[in-house]
């Protein structure tokens, strides 16, 4: 029988805190012994479980774990789109949940065959859980698979996740940084330069709806479209309109093709210094007075940057054209 903290009398059992655990893992036969005990004892307490993994794991757990019933399975593939929108989709099963007790999550986000952009945008998402999910009872368990991860990102989960598991014990994470401090890490590496030709618009309040017009064409002159082009619009016009009410009243947005994903920087030129690192990785209280269009933004993009300084702020947002 494999232990687990929740069996255990210095285990979380029927504590409803928050849990994030990162599981290292390194042979199928561990994989489907840990995460089908934590399944095991969560439908011994009558707690629903959300399963998002591989395929591959999934069938490991269905052969594992006997009884089918309070567990649903996603393949991991269409389930971690990009962090924003991954988050909010967590954030909505978890408003579904009204049971009285936990809800488990196995979650394994896709990193092989990331770049190192979304690696780091992907590694920020498991950080800024612990923030936005904190005051949650869910219980998430985030697989990583070390036999193929990088190394670099199985370091980054002993950072992104307060405990770790792994064949043999559950153990409190020595490397764990705070979801701010670790945000404020990744916002001191530098943005790759923008890829020729760029085209800029300016922003103000009388150029707001002319602007988005404006990013959309050129966005659709590089292959966006559909709904990708018009989120990708509406999440431009979110920045913009931060830069006219909260910002210094006027800047840029400036669009390029990188690749197969289209850019779009959006500059206060102002010089606005702002608390940024964790802005827009939770929903804004009712009467709070920013960060609902960065919130926006995220949800919308598959990925979202920040810089700020004293020659102006930064916001990068980027969409896939497919």
């Amino acid at each position: 029988m494999v232990a687990t903290r929740a069996a255990g009398p210095n285990g979380h059992g029927g504590n409803r805190r928050f849990v994030h655990q990162a599981f290292l893992y390194d042979s199928d036969r561990t994989f489907a012994e840990r995460a089908g005990a934590f399944l095991h004892d969560g439908l011994a307490r009558g707690e629903p479980a959300f399963v998002v993994v591989t395929p591959h794991n999934i069938s490991l757990l269905q052969r594992t774990v006997r009884n089918p019933h309070n567990i649903m399975y996603v393949n991991a593939a269409d389930w971690y789109t990009s962090p924003g929108r991954t988050l909010s989709a967590y954030l909505r099963r978890l408003r579904e949940h009204t049971g009285p007790g936990r809800i488990r999550l196995i979650g394994e986000p896709r990193w092989v065959g990331r770049t190192p952009s979304q690696v780091l945008a992907w590694q920020r998402y498991e950080s800024v859980v612990n923030l936005t999910l904190a005051q949650s009872s869910a219980w998430i368990l985030c697989p990583y698979d070390t036999r193929v991860l990088p190394r670099d990102v199985v370091e980054g989960a002993r950072r992104t996740h307060p405990e770790i598991v792994d064949r043999h014990r559950t153990a409190w994470s020595h490397a764990y940084v705070e979801p701010v401090v670790f945000s404020a890490e990744c916002d001191q590496r530098p943005l790759a330069p923008a890829r020729p030709p760029v085209t800029t618009h300016y922003i103000s309040r009388s150029e707001l709806r002319r602007a988005r017009r404006l990013v959309m064409l050129t966005a659709l002159d590089h292959g966006l479209n559909g709904e990708r082009l018009d989120d990708f619009a509406a999440a431009v016009q979110e920045i913009a309109t931060n830069v006219v009410e909260h910002g210094g009243g006027d800047g840029t947005a400036s669009v390029w093709l990188d690749g197969d994903v289209v850019v779009c920087d959006v500059i206060d030129r102002r010089g606005t210094v702002w608390d940024y690192h964790a802005v827009g990785h939770r929903p804004p209280s009712p009467d709070s007075t920013s960060g609902l269009g960065v919130w926006i933004a995220r949800r919308l993009c598959d990925e979202v940057e920040i810089r700020t300084g004293p020659n102006g702020s930064l916001v990068r947002l980027r969409m896939a054209l497919t």
